[in-house]
């Protein structure tokens, strides 16, 4: 049925297409690509659970298929109307990450998480950058570089790959209702390593513009850093009193109002220049370690989640022109392999220094595979910085659509082996990550 649905919904969007007059506006397309996108990607994410594979996947599989690298149901331009739901859903996904950080809890596991940080992550953004500078007779825009200049951008480039996802793994974690040490343990590092390679890259790339003749001012790079950081953490510490005060004073629309606040912060902090993922996390432990409002915050997050996230994986697959590979293919799937090898065997030489129980040293380091939002934004921000390197964001590009296709399925089968998939126990409420007994979904008041 569910393809079937699937079918039907690619019928209708044709049809309606064929009818479309340009002069209509763009904002019928929004429309129309919102609601088409978000029924046809989650019904393809049921297609993929039945399949025993993730449903994000199905999610990003679907935005490819009927994005502009494929069908062309979407245009370039409906996909970009889209793109707000990207900060959107790094905001709530940061908060809730932020939530899931509680100290006491944490507290014996950062020795792991410092070490998988220090070693794994760390270590395989120099072994990327070695085979970024060793690659460079298959990379057109190096040929022109100085061997200095190649090693600083071969430094940025690594920086850019090493990204993970937050969004992924707790989506998987969600999805297979997984619990224990190691899930615990790769959500610390996701979040930690995320906000350690935002740093790396303001740091990287300031300096690699120096040196390839664009200027950067020392000073002004250093007051640039310290607001994005600390003025971002001091904006997510107000927005969680905020958000806290709220939920015990108001109570009522609080949903509503936790999705604008995760639109302002968006949309607004970018404008102000800081980064939405700090100051969403900042808010959400603030709430975890000193406020009782978490359990209720959270559980508001969830109500109305599903839809944001389904269209978050869905916009990032149709973000990914498939057509990248033909050029950077060869480069991209050796990168692809260096950044497995090193985060996986980084992660088992810092689990074993850290003295972790056997399973994380096993498992973890396949939580550190997948990629999403934060990889796509530093990506297309890397273009933004060198355009003269055109085809570096080609291969970044493609680095993050493979990692987002193959690495989701291997973290789940790590978390089904590993026998933490199952132990978090639903709650008594509809989970509204996965519809309830009736096979509905969830999206608000009423279900679809």
């Amino acid at each position: 049925m569910n393809l079937v649905l699937v079918f039907v919904l690619a019928g209708l969007m044709q049809a309606i297409r064929s009818f479309h007059a340009p002069h209509n506006g763009e904002g019928l397309g929004t429309t129309l690509a919102f609601g088409y996108l978000l029924l046809t990607a989650y019904f393809a994410g049921t297609l993929f659970k039945a399949a025993r594979l993730p449903k994000l996947t199905g999610y990003i599989a679907a935005g490819i298929v009927v994005g502009p690298a494929v069908l062309g149901f979407l245009t370039d331009s409906m996909v970009q109307s889209l793109k707000i739901v990207n900060g959107v859903a790094i905001a709530l996904v940061a908060m809730t990450a932020g939530i899931e950080l509680e100290f006491r809890s944490m507290r014996p596991l950062m020795r792991t998480i410092l070490w998988i940080t220090g070693v794994a992550v760390t270590g395989t953004t120099l072994l990327l950058a070695t085979a970024v500078f060793f690659a460079r007779p298959l990379l057109p825009f190096m040929a022109n570089l100085g061997v200095f200049q190649s090693a600083l951008v071969s430094l940025v480039l690594g920086v850019v790959m090493v990204a993970q996802s937050p969004a992924v793994v707790m989506a998987l974690r969600d999805e297979t209702q997984a619990e224990g040490p190691i899930s615990r343990t790769v959500l610390g590092v996701v979040v930690i390593a995320d906000l350690a390679v935002i740093l790396m890259f303001a740091i990287t790339s300031s300096v690699a513009k120096a040196f390839l003749g664009q200027g950067a001012n020392v000073g002004s790079t250093v007051r640039a850093l310290a607001w994005e950081l600390f003025g971002s953490m001091g904006v997510g510490v107000l927005i969680g009193l905020l958000l806290a005060l709220y939920t015990r004073k108001v109570k009522a629309g609080s949903g509503l109002f936790l999705l604008a606040v995760s639109f302002i912060v968006a949309e607004v902090g970018q404008r102000l220049h800081l980064d939405p993922l700090l100051v969403a996390l900042a808010a959400g432990i603030l709430i975890r370690n000193a406020t009782q409002a978490a359990p209720e915050i959270h559980h508001q997050i969830d109500a109305f989640s599903l839809p944001v996230y389904v269209l978050f994986f869905a916009v990032a697959g149709a973000n990914l022109h498939l057509s990248v590979l033909a050029t950077v293919g060869i480069p991209a799937v050796l990168f692809v392999v260096v950044r497995g090898f090193g985060l996986y065997y980084g992660t088992r030489a810092a689990t074993a220094l850290a003295g972790s129980p056997r399973d994380v040293q096993k498992y973890a380091g396949f939580g550190l595979l997948p990629q999403a939002g934060l990889a796509l934004a530093l990506s297309m921000l890397f273009a933004k910085t060198f355009p003269e390197f055109g085809d570096a964001g080609a291969l970044t590009l493609g680095v993050v659509a493979l990692n987002e296709l193959i690495a989701p399925v291997i973290f789940r089968v790590a978390l089904v082996r590993s026998g933490e998939a199952g132990k978090l126990a639903p709650s008594s409420q509809p989970d509204m990550a996965h519809g309830d007994e009736s096979g509905l979904v969830d999206l608000g008041p009423e279900k679809v």
